[in-house]
């Protein structure tokens, strides 16, 4: 028995020094991040309004039915985000065209509006990307240039005229993208674009869960999901399957979209 004490005193001080350990990583990680220099987008854009109007980007608007049903669910989602210390969401959907870009970047302008918070949208849709042509945006490079040619993540950012918000384009489309999402240079620029900026809120579109394996391989970089669904088009059957495949995430609601 006292063989047996021994043993277990020792793995629980094992236990105990790693979690220090890894406790430690983080907070200089964290420190690093909130002492380093900015890392800025190159250029700024203009919007054209007919481009935001076609692609029905009406976050910004003012005396707007439509603004103000992103205003309530910018509301919803800080809420609980600020309760548990949440800073990067993933927006995903169970198949294309249910409107998860759409959400992602009106979502992303509510919050920015927010003067206490900024947001970074990122495409993270790398074989379909479509968030900057949303947005009307002019983009030379992007996210896959960044992490296969070594592109500086300065020349991939772009600052569209909304305040307080960047966005990260996902660059030239590929298809071994989930094998990308994994990387360790992925997985080090999540941690850190998540912890430099202490009022920043990071949103990620992501690719529709049944249609590939991206959003459930980089789900562990994720801390909340919200998946948007059509009005009359998205069926009981493949909300179901999509959120049974995010079962081991965060999932804080669903969008119904098209509903208006």
């Amino acid at each position: 028995m006292d063989r047996l004490e021994k043993a277990l005193e020792k793995s629980r001080q094992q236990r105990a020094a790693l979690e220090a350990e890894q406790a430690e990583r983080s907070e200089r990680l964290v420190s690093a991040s909130v002492g380093a220099a900015p890392i800025v987008a190159s250029d700024s854009q203009e919007l054209d309004e007919g481009m935001l109007e076609q692609n029905r980007i009406v976050a910004h608007r003012t005396r707007s039915p439509e603004a103000d049903v992103y205003r309530q669910l910018r509301t919803k989602v800080l809420q609980i985000m600020k309760a548990s210390g949440f800073k990067a969401l993933a927006i995903t959907s169970p198949n294309y065209k249910d409107g998860k870009t759409t959400v992602s970047v009106n979502l992303g302008i509510s919050i920015a509006l927010d003067l206490k918070q900024s947001v970074l949208l990122v495409d993270l849709d790398l074989r379909k990307p479509s968030l900057d042509q949303y947005l009307g945006l002019k983009t030379q490079y992007g996210l896959t240039d960044y992490l296969k040619n070594d592109k500086p993540l300065k020349d991939c950012l772009t600052r569209p005229s909304f305040e307080r918000v960047s966005v990260l384009p996902a660059g030239s489309s590929l298809d071994n993208s989930s094998e990308l999402l994994i990387s360790p240079k992925m997985i080090s620029l999540a941690q850190e674009i998540k912890n430099r900026y202490p009022d920043r809120i990071v949103i990620y579109d992501l690719p529709p869960v049944l249609l590939q394996d991206d959003p459930v391989a980089f789900m562990p970089q994720i801390d909340a999901v919200l998946v948007v669904v059509r009005d009359g088009v998205t069926k009981p059957e493949d909300l179901k399957r999509c959120l049974g495949s995010l079962s081991r995430a965060n999932v804080i609601g669903t969008v119904l979209n098209n509903c208006w």
